[in-house]
């Protein structure tokens, strides 16, 4: 949602009693009937979040940005009020949702300041007693390749044929990043001395390239490896195996992940108090006496 269609439905719960006050308020900006005041403003603020209300206290520039944003959605429900549309039953009615949305909204957050919070890390520590697993990292790999790609059966053995004699040229001391750089297929790793990366797993390789390169010792090149892309000569950069993470490292994000949960029960539990209670009573002749009227 745009900020001046923000704006426009506020102003359309609180265009009349600004107009009320503004009279009597300075104007920081005017122009023609239209005016918008300090106290405007502030409302205004107030719905604004942290960041975007201190870059816009930034600078007299950035706060004039702002209020002519605030004097365009004044003027659009000026205009729309000068044409009766304020008194239209479709508009009446979403005025009113907006209204019960926003107090809705209100005690919503007072709930949440108001909810006593049981003790997130000792839950922590007890999800993360049973549910380790779920806290294994998997081993993972930084690797560099130097590919020649194969399109075609007919240039497979020519393809094999160079590879071989990359290999070759490795073996005799030359670079590998250098060699990649020069002779790889693929241009993005190239571009990096093949390098492929941040840190990746097994399961994100093809299994020909995920199996040489787990046998590798850090720093040590493969033979020549075959898959589906054609033909690679890979290097192991870094490995770290499967561990278990700490309580520690996990502990933020369980906490976390239990506040929510534990907030959004409670708020819950709070809107199921507000249905109809036991007392609940229809009347089936009204009920059916409005929608035969429809």
């Amino acid at each position: 949602m745009t900020i001046v269609r923000l704006l426009i439905i506020i102003l359309g719960s609180l265009l009349a009693v600004a107009r009320a006050d503004s009279a009597a308020e300075p104007a920081l900006l005017r122009s023609g009937d239209i005016i918008v005041t300090g106290p405007e403003l502030q409302q205004f603020l107030l719905l604004l979040p942290e960041t975007t209300r201190a870059e816009t206290l930034a600078s007299p520039e950035a706060l004039k940005i702002f209020l002519s944003k605030i004097y365009q959605a004044k003027y659009i429900a000026t205009e729309a009020e000068r044409q009766g549309l304020d008194q239209t039953p479709k508009v009446q009615a979403y005025l009113m949702l907006q209204q019960r949305q926003v107090l809705a909204e209100a005690l919503r957050e007072k709930t949440r300041e108001q909810i006593a919070a049981p003790d997130f890390t000792q839950l922590a520590r007890e999800q993360y007693a049973v549910r380790r697993d779920e806290f294994q990292l998997p081993e993972r790999f930084k690797a560099a390749h130097i590919l020649k790609k194969v399109g075609c059966d007919c240039e497979r053995e020519e393809k094999r044929r160079q590879i071989e004699q990359l290999r070759t040229r490795l073996q005799a001391g030359e670079d590998f990043a250098a060699l990649a750089k020069t002779d790889s297929d693929d241009t993005r790793s190239a571009a990096k001395g093949g390098d492929l990366g941040d840190w990746t797993h097994r399961d994100k390789l093809v299994a020909p390239f995920a199996e040489a390169l787990a046998k590798l010792e850090i720093g040590q090149i493969s033979e020549l490896v075959e898959t589906q892309y054609g033909f690679h000569l890979i290097k192991k950069l870094d490995y770290q195996p499967a561990r278990l993470q700490s309580f520690e490292e996990v502990q933020p994000g369980i906490e976390q992940r239990l506040r929510q949960t534990y907030t959004q029960e409670q708020l819950k539990k709070q809107a199921a108090s507000y249905l109809p209670g036991a007392d609940e009573k229809y009347d089936d002749s009204a009920v059916e006496a409005f929608l035969r009227g429809q």
